[in-house]
């Protein structure tokens, strides 16, 4: 039997869903703390253009499932993500042990429990860990 566990990665999280979000990013955003995050659904691939400070990403797969975890990527690059079903930013430095982590579980949940496909804000992001 095993008991399963929750963390909370970063309680701010804004969705990237638009294309005029995806194509400026981060960019049009305050400074992220530790605590934020920005999500792009349904996205392989990234681009640092025009970033002033490097970035760390973390890819998942369709089931949620943490598949890549690249730290500091540099302003004014690309990087692409074999596999990946969506990405997420976060300002470089995380403290959380992302690596360790690959092939566990993101949730993403908002106030009123887990997100459907059409509520995409104002939400957090959990790690599951059993």
């Amino acid at each position: 039997m095993t008991s399963e566990k929750e963390i909370i990665l970063w309680p701010k999280v804004k969705a990237m869903k638009k294309f005029h979000q995806r194509l400026i990013g981060m960019l049009g955003e305050q400074q992220p703390t530790t605590e934020m995050a920005f999500w792009f659904p349904f996205c392989k691939s990234i681009h640092t253009w025009g970033m002033k400070e490097p970035i760390d990403v973390v890819a998942f797969d369709k089931g949620n499932k943490i598949i890549e975890v690249r730290r500091f990527i540099c302003p004014n690059e690309i990087a692409r993500f074999k596999g990946a079903h969506g990405l997420i930013e976060m300002a470089a430095g995380n403290f959380w042990p992302l690596e360790k982590w690959v092939g566990k579980k993101l949730k993403f949940i908002n106030k009123h429990g887990e997100l459907n496909e059409n509520k995409h804000f104002d939400c957090c992001i959990a790690i599951e860990l059993n």
